[in-house]
């Protein structure tokens, strides 16, 4: 959905009708102060903001939503028939616009970048989505590995305090681990290479000699 905010209702209804003949869902604030509640309550993936507003004007807006983490990265397209000076072309990018735009418009130039700007953004979206989704994948994979690690240390510990000799193998019958009982009685010079991070794991027991 894209927000139009402008002071003027000719403006809004004039932009508004275009952006809907090309099958955009439009929402309107006739204020800054009514634009800042609503991109609290709902998402937009564009924000096309008039410069020269009472009270909070454009810049002001579009400074407001950068510092949201919800907002920050909401493209705004500044609109201004007024302010065509290259200061105020300049303020609005350095307030958080990704583009200014001075009137009179071409409607066609508009929807390129309307289209173009709003793309971005969804695609950003799916972007910042699917890293989340990885994020969350390493973090599970992380804990169940220390898991299992502790798992398999509770298991040596175990083993290392008993009586009789004990070793552990994998599914492949290579020993990985002894207790020291079996040093006892073993030449250490024919013990196989301690590892721990196997995971299949067999456990044998032995009586002591």
């Amino acid at each position: 959905m894209i927000l139009i905010v402008d002071d003027q209702e000719a403006n809004i209804y004039s932009l508004k009708k275009l952006l809907e003949s090309q099958n955009f869902m439009v929402d309107t604030a006739l204020s800054g102060e009514e634009a800042l509640k609503k991109v609290l309550k709902n998402d937009y993936a564009l924000i096309i903001l008039d410069v020269q507003m009472p009270g909070i004007d454009g810049f002001e807006v579009a400074e407001t939503l950068s510092g949201f983490n919800k907002t920050k990265d909401v493209p705004i397209i500044f609109l201004s028939a007024v302010n065509k000076d290259k200061k105020f072309i300049t303020k609005g990018y350095a307030s958080g616009g990704i583009d200014y735009v001075t009137k009179p418009i071409d409607p066609d130039i508009l929807m390129l970048k309307v289209k173009t700007f709003s793309r971005l953004y969804e695609q950003t979206l799916a972007l910042n989505e699917i890293q989340q989704v990885l994020r969350s994948e390493i973090e599970e994979r992380k804990k169940v590995q220390q898991e299992l690690k502790e798992q398999v240390d509770n298991l040596y510990s175990t083993l290392e305090s008993l009586p009789q000799l004990a070793f552990t193998a994998n599914g492949s019958g290579d020993i990985e681990f002894v207790n020291s009982k079996w040093l006892s009685y073993a030449d250490a010079n024919m013990l196989p290479a301690t590892h721990t991070d196997d995971l299949d794991i067999r456990t044998v027991w032995a009586d002591a000699i």
